[in-house]
């Protein structure tokens, strides 16, 4: 199943490319954080960043498909007693494709799926620092949508809301399902 989804999603890539223009770029910045937590719903907001590798394909003057790759951080703050506050974080390695309908010169809108890899997992408090990676699944589907505002041609701003899809706890049946959500605030930087 994932070579099928990883070779679909490159020979897509190819196909846009085939097709339009092609404008690289880069971008950095913030993620607020959380894990929502069906029956429990008592984990707090972390503030991490993400940076990475843009590529946006120009379907038409006011559409475009924008793929990217970046390496996001994610997570939550728990309460465990006696042990205080425990931060969780997660390091994905993240694929975005999102169709992108561009409403004026300085204006645009996102929407598309997210792809997450998990690369690694900790949870760590004032006494503790320990990998949790088996304890959470290594892919994460999401649903990205934001809006992006071009300062130039080659710098621009965008929000961006991810909604996590599929439950990332391996153990949903004692400590509940959880699923990642994630506002994002960046800084854009395109080549051309």
């Amino acid at each position: 199943m994932k070579k099928i989804l990883f070779l679909t999603i490159v020979n897509a890539c190819f196909l846009i490319h085939s097709y339009g223009q092609v404008n690289f770029g880069y971008k950095a910045g913030l993620n607020l954080s959380r894990v929502r937590n069906a029956p429990y719903n008592n984990f707090t907001t972390n503030l991490n960043f993400n940076t990475g590798a843009l590529a946006k394909f120009k379907l038409d003057k006011n559409y475009f498909i924008n793929v990217e790759c970046l390496l996001s951080l994610k997570g939550f703050n728990s309460v465990l007693i006696p042990s205080g506050t425990i931060a969780t974080s997660f390091s994905y390695l993240t694929l975005p494709i999102l169709f992108e309908h561009k409403s004026s010169n300085k204006f645009y809108f996102q929407l598309g799926p997210e792809l997450n890899y998990l690369v690694s997992a900790k949870m760590k408090n004032s006494t503790t620092d320990i990998s949790v990676l088996d304890n959470y699944k290594k892919i994460d589907i999401c649903l990205a949508g934001g809006i992006g505002y071009n300062l130039s041609k080659k710098i621009g701003l965008e929000t961006r809301y991810i909604f996590g899809l599929s439950q990332i706890n391996e153990r949903p049946e004692i400590f509940g399902s959880q699923y990642n959500r994630t506002f994002q605030l960046n800084l854009l930087y395109w080549f051309k």
